[in-house]
């Protein structure tokens, strides 16, 4: 986030405001975005190079991982296991 306010003071809310969108897509929709690496799905935020990894479990939804697109998504499998 520091970064981001180095760059621009309103860019922290806004991609907090992109995560949020992202979060309730997820929740609207949860099996909409398709298994990417076994049971995880990701949705990326718009605007911003980030993923949001997940998983179902029954009616339940786990958000494993938040990671730029620049990282390795196998980080997101790691904390997984």
């Amino acid at each position: 986030m520091n970064w981001y306010k180095d760059e621009n003071e309103n860019l922290p809310v806004i991609l907090l405001d992109k995560i949020e969108e992202s979060l309730n897509k997820i929740r609207e929709n949860p099996n909409h975005y398709q298994k990417r690496y076994h049971e995880i799905r990701i949705v990326f935020t718009k605007k911003f190079p980030y993923g949001i990894y997940y998983t179902l479990e029954e009616n339940n939804i786990f958000v494993h991982a938040f990671l730029h697109t620049k990282r390795n998504p196998s980080v997101a499998e790691k904390r997984i296991k």
